[in-house]
This record gives structure tokens, C-alpha cells and sequence, in this order.
């Protein structure tokens, strides 16, 4: 008859219910505001494994398998877009960043499915009339005789030094950088800490 709020409940018999839907009386149906979700940031094309070493790894190789678990991921992962393109075999597939669209893939490989991605691109905006990227939150922890390595490199890709501060030996840094500088960055920055820096 109630339940009171932090409870959680399952409603069963009604099919086309999304994250962010308001379950109401139908005499007063008032409906809660949606939580906005951020956008994607970064998208890689998903396509079927046509190397030589085909279906070695996997159990799940066809584009449909893919295409079916792609949009089965979809009804959990409300931050993740899937989108057809103009071949049957391939996927444009957005996420919240290189970790977000990995995890996937790296969910999707366990469970045995194999497939081929493309280089990961920014997705850019138009806001008022002017191109935009997007800018993400850069932490790293590093010992105090690397720091200023760490610093250069991420102003090489734009990075903007936001905070600095000393903790004990180590160096607590945050940068915003945009996204296209983050791809490949973490190799860079263990290389040049001797593997001790955390991003």
C-alpha cells in the first residue's frame, strides 16, 4: 500500500518505463522534473571483427549480436548513445569519455563478444554561435620531484592548472583540460613519474 521514500520497489506489467519517468495518481498525475544526464563527450565507430583472426576470442561475432547487446546496454546505461549509420555492420556508439565507452567494451569482451572500434573522437557543440568542446576534470597525484613533468605535459595538451597542493611528499594536482587531451595522456604520465604518479 506504501512505500516511504529511499525504499526501492519493482513495477511489473508496464512496458515502455525509462530512468527518470514519475509513476503518479492518475487523478493528480504530477510528474517529478527529469535529472538532467550530461551529454557524451566522446564517440568510436563499433563494428564486427573481420581480421584474420575472427571468432577466435568470442562466441558472439555477428553485427547483429553487437547491434542486439549495443541496445540492450541502452536501457541501464542512460548516459550512452547508439546511433545507425549508413553501413548494417557498423555503430556510432557515445559515451561520458574514454573510461565510460572501455568499461563497456571491456564488459562486452567478457561476455563474449567480438568486435573491432574505431579511434575515439570528441564530439563538439555549437553553443551560441561558437564551436565548444568538452572539458574535463584532470586529477593526478604525484611525488614532488615529477610535478613539474606532469604540469608540462598537460599544458602541452591545453590542460589548465586549477589547483596545487603538497600533501606530505606528494603533489595533489587538478587541471581542466579538454578531452581530446586525455586520450593517451595516462602513458605519459606514468612514463614520466616512473609508473608512481595516479590519475
Amino acid at each position: 500500500d506504501e512505500i516511504p521514500c529511499g525504499e526501492i520497489a519493482a513495477v511489473v506489467g508496464i512496458e515502455g518505463i525509462n530512468i527518470g519517468d514519475t509513476l503518479a495518481d492518475p487523478e493528480f498525475p504530477e510528474p517529478l522534473p527529469r535529472v538532467p544526464i550530461d551529454e557524451p563527450t566522446i564517440s568510436m565507430t563499433f563494428t564486427v571483427n573481420d581480421s584474420p583472426f575472427y571468432g577466435r576470442e568470442g562466441t558472439y561475432v555477428t553485427s547483429r549480436q553487437v547491434r542486439e547487446r549495443l541496445f540492450k546496454e541502452l536501457e541501464h546505461n542512460v548516459a550512452l548513445r547508439v546511433r545507425e549509420t549508413d553501413s548494417p555492420e557498423n555503430l556510432q556508439v557515445s559515451g561520458r569519455g574514454v573510461l565510460h565507452l572501455s568499461i563497456l567494451i571491456e564488459n562486452m569482451r567478457r561476455e563474449g563478444y567480438e568486435l573491432q572500434v574505431g579511434q575515439p573522437k570528441v564530439i563538439y557543440k555549437e553553443i551560441d554561435g561558437q564551436k565548444a568542446e568538452p572539458i574535463e576534470i584532470l586529477v593526478v597525484d604525484v611525488p614532488e620531484d615529477c610535478a613539474g613533468k606532469i604540469i608540462e605535459l598537460a599544458g602541452q595538451r591545453r590542460g589548465e592548472l586549477v589547483k596545487m597542493q603538497l600533501k606530505g611528499s606528494v603533489h595533489h594536482l587538478e587541471f581542466h583540460i579538454p578531452s581530446r587531451g586525455l586520450m593517451g595522456l595516462r602513458n605519459k604520465i606514468l612514463t614520466a613519474s616512473s609508473g608512481e604518479a595516479v590519475m
